[in-house]
């Protein structure tokens, strides 16, 4: 993997899905950045705010995602041709790297990357009574600016507070600060980069 010629078998299989999570983890805070730091825009590109901002929020999202499905995968319905369970698989590669998955809460919180993967889903299941892809800042006038936090949409950015906010199926909001995440995210890849596994594990 990653031009090394790893030839995977079952022996060091976990090798893969380690590095497989780590890359993951470099796309978040890679999508991270570009967001928090707001590089200059390239309006030629991204076309406008909301092109930039939700770009970089629905990549970190799916690496969130890539992340869950290595450490926290929920399948249980289907097994691998090896006879692999991906449950079963996620536990035992969270066991062999002492994992506690209670201490990246945010990376871990699969509602929101499940909210944006089926977003037409969330659509319906509040009525079709959402707003989409709204970013606030200072300049956003006041009203608009409680009407967007205090009824429920699918997709908003808080550019001054730098949280992403989504509703749930119940229309309960959902907040995802993008300050801590990156501490979190930090934190797992300091983790990844320092274990130590030899082939067999």
């Amino acid at each position: 993997m990653f031009n090394e010629r790893l030839r995977i078998t079952a022996d060091n299989e976990n090798i893969l899905f380690i590095k497989m999570a780590l890359k993951n983890v470099d796309f978040a805070l890679i999508s991270v950045d570009y967001i928090l730091n707001t590089h200059r825009i390239n309006y030629d590109i991204y076309k406008d705010d909301h092109t930039f901002y939700f770009y970089y929020i629905q990549n970190l999202l799916a690496a969130c995602g890539n992340i869950i499905n290595v450490f926290d995968n929920s399948s249980n319905l289907w097994r691998k041709p090896n006879g692999v369970v991906p449950r079963e698989r996620s536990k035992i590669l969270c066991r062999l790297i002492d994992l506690n998955l209670r201490e990246y809460p945010l990376i871990f919180k699969r509602a929101v990357r499940n909210i944006n993967m089926h977003s037409d889903e969330h659509y319906d299941w509040n009525c079709r009574r959402l707003g989409d892809y709204n970013i606030i800042d200072e300049n956003t006038p006041l009203d608009e600016k409680d009407e967007i936090l205090n009824t429920p949409h699918l997709r908003t950015y808080d550019k001054q507070n730098q949280i992403y906010i989504t509703v749930g199926t119940n229309g309960r909001r959902i907040e995802f600060p993008l300050n801590r995440l990156r501490q979190e995210l930090n934190a797992l890849k300091y983790k990844l980069e320092n274990i130590k596994l030899v082939e067999g594990e």
